[in-house]
């Protein structure tokens, strides 16, 4: 017998036998209870460190009271973060400008916080594998999250670049299929990761499942290139002369993207009652972001604002994705190298996971804050039904230029001209408008008025829409 046998190795052997030669690195939580009805309460320090290390390693490694410093930290940071999520959307509910995605990220940092909170607990006692389970539970999923996240950002810069396209139920039951597929993925994760860990296994099926666990890790490292993948598109295809012609709505109410900077309270309300007094196919327009250049714009404002552009936002996605994806790969990289903790490569260390899902996830929520996502990517809420079924004729009394409450006031040779640059003369008398601010002659009891010759033409494109609910997409 070798002189480095221990007492803790011929136990270790001992349950072993007991429990018919599982697979070295299972039944964590069986063999901990094992240990306490044969030793107590307490496991000795030394057979925790025994078992620890013929555990398969993880991202980030096992906590030790080493960790008790950083996790605070990193629990602390994303509870402020939380907070300032959370502040955004209830300042922006207060003025009738609901961005749904504050509270995603909301509850996203809320996960963080819980799955930096147990690392020190489970440090402290390594044979609590709950805590262990949950607090790794807690540590990948809001990386995936926060990819998810990034896609629902990018599918919305998607739409406003082609909206009829990003309009479309073929490319919105492909972005459902996805969610779907990635929500399967998740727990798929989950489970590959806890069983191993709650039973014990034979070596064939435990396997299994670390390879269910190495394809899942490849699955997320793919999605984390969607929202990148979905950029390109945008802006590989170029927009087609029908993303240029249909009516798209934007918040025109949204004057800019300073950090401190909030909407005008009941501004949503405002312009959705505005469509009262709009046209059909006005109503059935497109909702996309804002933004100062855009093709054929449903509209209620004046055109002395500053300039909404989205370089910054296309910026945002790009640096925010790569900063999940590094950490997405390092994690693969730890997957598939399945060594015992005891025998962890540079990568499973705790510095590099407190590096990727601690400091530069916080540097990626600080973006979102302070880049004002809630006003960059806010889509228009759906116009209420009330207003949505109005039955009215096509030709709308109202230029879409020229909104009551927004417009520079009736009768402004700004509008006219304007209108008339955007929808062109066609269909209208050749005589002088100049008194009439929509270009459209009133009989009178001094003139006779005589109809034209020709017959009259739309003063604006024509989108056929044959179905009101076409425009399949998420309500975010």
């Amino acid at each position: 017998m070798s002189g480095n046998y221990t007492a803790i190795e011929g136990l270790m052997h001992l349950l072993q036998y007991q429990n018919n030669y599982p697979a070295e690195g299972t039944g964590s939580y069986v063999l901990a209870k094992q240990a306490h009805n044969l030793l107590g309460p307490k496991i000795p320090h030394s057979m925790q460190a025994y078992t620890t290390g013929y555990q398969i390693n993880l991202f980030g490694d096992y906590p030790d009271q080493r960790d008790i410093a950083p996790s605070i930290v990193f629990a602390v940071a994303f509870g402020i973060i939380m907070l300032l999520h959370l502040g955004i959307f209830l300042v922006n509910s207060s003025r009738g400008h609901y961005f749904w995605l504050s509270l995603g990220w909301f509850f996203y940092s809320l996960m963080r916080v819980i799955g930096f909170a147990m690392r020190p607990f489970w440090g402290r006692d390594l044979s609590r594998i709950q805590i262990g389970i949950a607090g790794e539970v807690f540590l990948i999923l809001p990386s995936i999250f926060l990819v998810s996240f990034n896609l629902i950002l990018a599918q919305r810069l998607f739409t406003w670049r082609h909206p009829v396209g990003g309009s479309r139920k073929l490319f919105w039951g492909t972005m459902i299929t996805l969610y779907v597929v990635v929500s399967v993925v998740v727990i798929m994760t989950i489970v590959a990761s806890a069983v191993p860990s709650l039973y014990l296994l034979s070596e064939t099926v435990y396997t299994r499942y670390k390879k269910v666990v190495e394809c899942t890790s490849i699955l997320v490292i793919l999605y984390s290139l969607t929202s990148i993948s979905l950029l390109g598109l945008s802006y590989f295809f170029k927009p087609t002369a029908k993303d240029k012609e249909i009516y798209t709505y934007q918040p025109w109410w949204i004057e800019s993207f300073s950090p401190f900077y909030f909407v005008k309270r009941g501004a949503a309300k405002e312009a959705a009652e505005s469509f009262t007094k709009r046209n059909h196919y006005h109503r059935h327009s497109v909702r996309v972001i804002a933004a100062t250049h855009h093709h054929n714009v449903v509209q209620g404002m004046t055109h002395d604002k500053k300039e909404i552009k989205h370089t910054f936002s296309l910026t945002l996605i790009i640096i925010t994705t790569l900063l999940i994806f590094v950490g997405q790969v390092l994690r693969g990289i730890v997957v598939f190298q399945g060594r015992y903790k005891k025998d962890a490569s540079p990568i499973g260390r705790p510095v590099v996971m407190y590096i990727f899902w601690g400091l530069f996830e916080v540097i990626i929520n600080l973006l979102y804050i302070v880049g004002r996502v809630d006003l960059r990517f806010y889509r228009p809420d759906r116009l209420p039904k009330r207003i949505m079924n109005i039955a009215t004729a096509n030709q709308s009394e109202q230029s879409s230029f020229q909104d009551s409450g927004y417009g520079s006031g009736s009768g402004s040779d700004t509008a006219g001209s304007h209108r008339a640059r955007k929808f062109g003369d066609e269909g209208l008398d050749d005589a002088d408008d100049s008194s009439d601010e929509f270009g459209f002659f009133e009989p009178s009891s001094q003139t006779s008025y005589h109809p034209p010759e020709r017959p009259f033409t739309a003063p604006y494109p024509i989108v056929e829409k044959t179905d009101p609910d076409s425009e399949e997409e998420f309500h975010f």
